[in-house]
């Protein structure tokens, strides 16, 4: 069985520096055009994924091991931000006056399509 934590640890400057990006460019409801851009980079160098785009304008369903019979599993990420100005100094801070992922959907997004080798 693989080290989790060894895992985590693999993918993590990876996973940070997406949800930076993601903060760092927040977008409305029905309009994450570059949100679903930089998911979708990440979900094609994945082997074996069923990807569609478009869904309800820009949501994007990746489906693993669809042709198999049984019970199955559904992640789900929001992408969209809130109509918040950031106030917060950080390097990442919302480039965007007006919009900011004050909710966490960054980092559900991130950490939903960090990948490793493994």
């Amino acid at each position: 069985m693989a080290d989790v934590g060894k895992l985590i640890e693999d993918v993590r400057a990876e996973i940070v520096e997406l949800r930076h990006e993601i903060h760092r460019n927040p977008e409305f409801g029905y309009e994450e055009r570059g949100t679903a851009e930089l998911v979708l980079a990440q979900l094609r160098q994945i082997d074996g994924l069923d990807i569609r785009t478009g869904m309800a304008e820009t949501g994007i369903v990746a489906t693993l091991g669809g042709d198999k019979k049984g019970p199955c599993v559904a992640l789900r990420a929001d992408m969209d931000a809130l109509p918040i100005e950031e106030t917060g100094d950080v390097p990442y801070r919302s480039t965007v006056p007006g919009k900011m992922h004050a909710c966490g959907h960054d980092g559900h997004t991130s950490c939903l399509v960090g990948r490793s080798g493994c």
